[in-house]
């Protein structure tokens, strides 16, 4: 029954992007899972104390309260809206769903499987996305009924008129790291599917996150041909993605130079109204940046609001799968999928540098999945006498500690 849940959450994260398109009302699917997976993880928590991964969930979760506690109370005190305030912290709060999680993700088996889930996610999402590019092209699909229809849900924004972009479309990139990492059964097929999708895209903030998050993660398992290979594509999706395809849509470019400036008018105000009190303890929740409550860059968001201790828990989640991740032998037979959990976080770090993915359910629930799912790999690795960099120089003594 519990793996049926965690089975349905996790893919309606992966295809869902913001959750919107499956509303009723002021209800979500996605709220009602989230709920339901709450209610689970807190019988675990009350009823089965020594389950795998508990002390780590609980503490994340009460770290998480605990740093942003003081955002609210700041906020309230600097006369912060309550509305606004609980609309900054409502997208984060899908933090409190890491012992759901936690006790899920105790084997490789369902580690396994939610590799398969994010996979089958991509193909899906550029399966569809193709097939509503073609019934545009060929005229089988009306142009201003399906621009109104999606642009309704606020999931959706259309670039010019032949492309556009869904906030789900973050898991074609992570599919990308994942058909690379593990190479299962139709992977390259697969992997020119959804490649091809995320460059029709036509967002950069994607096509630089894959790039860079491929592109270590090819250097780390020493396929330094592919690296070669990956390199020519990663120039050649640059140019389609840069300077080709908006090309051809002048409105695209205009869209562009916008962003850019807003982007840059953000760091420049950051930089110019910080002071020591915003490092020590933020401008609390409801400030605004710039004259806006959120902005693209995540990190900067966070160093506004809640401080550098907010920085450096937003940092955590990827530096404790870092620690997980080289825990793993290049030679255990798990390693592939090691890889892909790590570099897919690596993903989407560098992705939020752009766009707010790391603190909102599309982006968090991979890291908090990558944190789990990183921990029980490690924790089943088999030891040997070498690994990539130095984490595999590990004694045979300490093969009893291997599942």
């Amino acid at each position: 029954m519990i793996d049926t849940l965690f089975t349905v959450t996790v893919l309606e994260l992966f295809v869902g992007g913001g959750g919107r398109l499956t509303e009723i009302g002021p209800v979500t699917l996605r709220m009602v899972l989230f709920a339901i997976c709450l209610c689970a993880g807190l019988f675990v928590v009350s009823f089965r104390r020594h389950a795998d991964g508990q002390l780590l969930a609980v503490g994340l979760v009460s770290v998480y309260l605990l740093v942003h506690l003081p955002g609210l109370i700041v906020g309230a005190l600097r006369g912060g809206q309550p509305s606004e305030m609980l609309s900054e912290v409502q997208p984060s709060l899908y933090f409190l769903a890491a012992p759901f999680f936690a006790v899920v993700l105790q084997s490789p088996s369902m580690v396994q499987r939610t590799a398969n889930l994010v996979t089958l996610a991509g193909v899906l999402l550029a399966g569809a996305y193709f097939m509503v590019l073609t019934g545009l092209a060929i005229g089988l699909l009306d142009f201003v009924e399906v621009y109104t229809a999606l642009s309704e849900t606020g999931e959706i924004f259309f670039r010019g008129e032949s492309f556009f972009f869904y906030k789900g479309f973050l898991y074609l990139g992570i599919a990308i790291v994942f058909l690379l990492a593990i190479r299962g059964r139709h992977w390259l097929p697969l992997l020119l599917l959804v490649a091809g999708a995320l460059v029709m895209t036509l967002t950069r903030g994607f096509a630089l996150s894959t790039s860079i998050a491929v592109l270590l993660m090819l250097a780390a398992q020493g396929r330094w041909r592919w690296v070669g290979i990956a390199s020519f594509a990663v120039a050649t999706a640059a140019f389609l993605v840069w300077v080709y395809l908006p090309s051809l849509d002048e409105a695209s470019l205009g869209q562009r130079d916008i962003s850019n400036t807003q982007r840059l008018d953000d760091l420049a105000y950051i930089i110019e109204n910080t002071s020591v009190g915003t490092l020590l303890l933020g401008e609390g929740f409801g400030s605004l940046i710039n004259e806006r409550l959120n902005i693209e860059n995540t990190f900067l968001w966070v160093l506004w609001k809640l401080g550098i201790v907010g920085v450096v828990f937003w940092c955590a989640p990827i530096a404790l799968c870092f620690y997980y991740y080289i825990r793993i032998p290049r030679r255990d037979r798990r390693y592939r999928l090691a890889c892909a959990y790590f570099f897919g976080t690596v993903l989407i770090y560098i992705q939020t540098l752009t766009n707010p993915f790391l603190n909102n359910p599309i982006g968090l629930s991979f890291v908090l999945l990558a944190v789990f799912s990183l921990r029980t790999l490690s924790r089943m690795s088999v030891p040997f006498s070498a690994g990539p960099w130095t984490h595999g120089r590990r004694s045979s003594s300490h093969a009893g500690l291997a599942a």
